[in-house]
């Protein structure tokens, strides 16, 4: 906390010991059932040295449901997400629930998503809240000296803002 009383991103993170947590080689299915286990919406993925290299959230399992176009077998079909978004895509009974189940065998690291960014451990909670929404994200991994320590949420700041509006 700082001399005016305002706390800072420290004060607020969880603990990287503190936040769920598994290895990259494990399965989808292994981290939906931590998560469901857990009923949190995140959780950090770890490299084989405990790194954190990542995270899985319901918003990367979801993505890895969409369908992809790539390349054909004669080069580029031109056929991106992009050429897509005006135009509706057509999904078949019963493509979901398999796709569903297709993703259990992937490993983690095939659906996890990279942190576009963080934030040191002494930023104020000002400069996480601008940080999040310019991203466009709801956590990010806080850092010091290159050192990962933990993670902020919007949660934990929506919490402080409510403490401080209604104190």
């Amino acid at each position: 906390m700082t001399s005016n009383g305002e706390r800072k991103v420290r004060d607020l993170m969880i603990p990287l010991e503190d936040y769920d947590s598994i290895y990259a080689d494990k399965s989808v299915r292994d981290a939906y059932e931590l998560m469901a286990k857990t009923g949190h919406h995140a959780i950090l993925v770890l490299d084989e040295n405990n790194e954190p290299i990542g995270q899985l959230s319901y918003r990367d399992a979801l993505i890895a449901l969409e369908p992809k176009y790539s390349a054909g077998k004669w080069g580029h079909s031109g056929l991106t997400p992009q050429a897509f978004e005006n135009y509706p895509v057509f999904y078949y009974e019963g493509e979901f629930s398999g796709q569903c189940k297709a993703q259990l065998k992937k490993s983690v690291k095939e659906v996890m998503s990279l942190f576009p960014v963080s934030i040191d451990k002494d930023a104020t909670l000002s400069e996480a809240v601008h940080v999040m929404m310019a991203k466009n994200i709801g956590r990010m991994p806080v850092v010091s000296g290159g050192k990962f320590m933990g993670m902020i949420r919007l949660v934990e700041i929506f919490d402080e803002v409510k403490k401080v509006v209604l104190a």
